[in-house]
């Protein structure tokens, strides 16, 4: 044992079930201490129970989950950092080399950011957005799909295998790093740019393959090497996705997330007066028919509307897209017949908090909602703060913002000046996260202090399902997967995908061919330093 605007041209140039065992409080019908509260190694423990560890790397290691072999192979090599004072009771590890040492508990995370490809055993309550979890493999493709402590509500509730107690006569471990509820835990996924219009029109209508085919995505790889940082000159150079199966894995990772929120950028219209953009005029829709699938397949339970397409179909447009949302349940923002009805929140439920939604926009070629106008909220302050105030008025514990911005131009991967002061209003209305979308290509994201209270800033992830097949930045995206325990956020995750001929989105191998889009983002990001 172990001791221890959105067109088909070119960018301008310059552009709650308990999994396992769990540690017990002393006073059991207390909740446990909060995992940003400080803790110091001196704190009294609570007497030795079982407890489930996190396994744990840097947030910019690409590997996204690991297997019990692996965990033994590490051990045995004297890799796996192992937190002192703790004893493994599962699995059945090697003693590791003695010149192999512990690192203390609350340790562990600057090790990590130290050292970003490194795997460590981590007591749950220490796990930080600077710590990304690594699910155990699983049966998926990928190894997706295992045992995961901070994952969705299946993968929570599998056996898991990594568990310990504390060592006898070893430090002492606070009781607030142990205590793991999880039904105090919960994950929200985000999609990138989606309106099946154009190409994936072009897969249903001209090749008959159905809207099924379209969200039912797998998995993909590429045909041929591509580049980890495109130019933003010609020759814009594109990938070749080649579908390698697995139907249904790629709407399962949205479906099977608590919350799951997409960003839908053009009209909804009825199907008998649908008519599919096969060209390349930048005038978009999509008909009832997806709608199903959105609730069905995807199992969006918000989708925010602030973007620049929104009024291609004119005010019935805009009309028809709130009406048909509606009437599948949806909830929906961002959008309305007047700006009172644009700037309201949308709202869920999950673990016992009601988290807002507000959407803004600052692209222009969209109607901007007025007193008596219908469109899309602009990016202002006062339209932030009266968002903001609304749903926290309504009693939301958290809210997430959600702007459409480019910041002065489409197609860059940075943050630029315009969105630094616009994120500075986002900041200052209260917003609790802020998850954007709207230049069609991923990136940044910004993971920000303070530490007791962390936050995330994905300025953009990208196109999800946009029928932008140019270019190789606009062919990929994100699936943007954030753990939370209650309120805090604690774990940051990302899910490249790639559109199979502009039309059908799919999985990437996060080390294989999924590399590309995730080390470019890496490239403006800011990553969190060790809580």
């Amino acid at each position: 044992m172990l001791a221890a605007a959105c067109t088909s041209g070119s960018p301008a140039p310059g552009a709650g079930t308990a999994t396992g065992t769990t540690s017990t409080p002393a006073d059991s019908t207390a909740p446990p201490s909060p995992a940003n509260s400080s803790p110091t190694a001196t704190t009294p423990a609570t007497p030795a129970a079982t407890f489930p560890l996190a396994v744990v790397t840097g947030l910019t290691n690409l590997k996204a989950n690991v297997s019990v072999a692996e965990l033994r192979d590490l051990a045995g090599k004297g890799t796996l950092v192992v937190p002192c004072g703790v004893k493994l009771t599962a699995p059945d590890l090697p003693a590791p080399p003695a010149s192999s040492a512990c690192v203390p508990a609350d340790k562990i995370a600057a090790a990590l950011v130290a050292g970003q490809q490194r795997i460590a055993l981590l007591p749950p309550g220490l796990v930080q957005p600077a710590t990304k979890v690594l699910s155990i493999r699983g049966k998926g493709p990928f190894g997706m799909f295992g045992p995961d402590l901070f994952g969705d509500e299946q993968a929570r509730a599998m056996d898991y295998p990594v568990k310990a107690t504390t060592a006898p006569g070893g430090t002492s471990l606070d009781a607030s790093w142990t205590a793991y509820d999880p039904s105090q835990v919960w994950t929200m996924t985000n999609l990138g740019s989606l309106c099946s219009d154009r190409g994936a029109a072009t897969q249903v209508v001209s090749r008959g393959r159905g809207w099924d085919w379209v969200f039912e995505g797998g998995t993909a790889r590429y045909a041929a090497p591509a580049v980890v940082d495109p130019p933003d000159h010609e020759p814009y150079r594109s990938v070749q996705p080649v579908d390698t199966g697995n139907a249904g894995a790629t709407p399962q990772i949205i479906k099977r997330s608590d919350v799951a929120i997409a960003d839908h950028e053009c009209p909804v219209v009825p199907d008998s007066t649908w008519k599919p953009q096969l060209g390349t005029t930048a005038v978009f829709s999509v008909p009832e028919a997806v709608l199903p699938r959105w609730r069905d397949t995807l199992g969006l339970d918000v989708v925010y509307l602030a973007a620049n397409h929104m009024s291609d179909k004119g005010v019935a447009g805009i009309e028809s897209t709130l009406r048909l949302i509606d009437k599948y349940k949806i909830p929906r923002t961002g959008l309305g017949r007047d700006l009172d009805e644009a700037i309201e929140p949308a709202y869920v439920q999950v673990a016992g908090l009601k988290v807002g939604f507000v959407a803004v926009n600052d692209v222009a070629g969209v109607a901007r909602a007025d007193a008596d106008t219908a469109g899309v909220p602009w990016i202002t302050e006062r339209n932030i703060r009266e968002g903001v105030r609304r749903a926290k008025a309504a009693g939301a514990d958290l809210v997430i913002c959600n702007p459409q911005w480019w910041g002065g131009a489409e197609y860059h991967d940075d943050l630029w000046p315009t969105q630094k002061r616009q994120l500075g209003w986002f900041d200052k209305a209260g917003c609790d996260q802020v998850i954007g979308s709207g230049t069609h290509v991923a990136g940044p994201l910004l993971v920000r202090g303070p530490a007791a209270d962390p936050n995330v800033v994905l300025v953009s992830p990208g196109n999800y399902l946009f029928g932008q097949g140019w270019w190789q930045e606009t062919q990929e995206g994100v699936i943007l997967d954030l753990s939370f325990r209650g309120k805090t956020l604690v774990n940051v995750r990302l899910r490249p995908t790639v559109m199979i001929r502009q039309a059908r989105p799919a999985l990437l191998d996060p080390q294989g061919d999924g590399r590309y889009v995730l080390q470019r983002m890496w490239k403006y990001s800011t990553t969190p330093p060790a809580r």
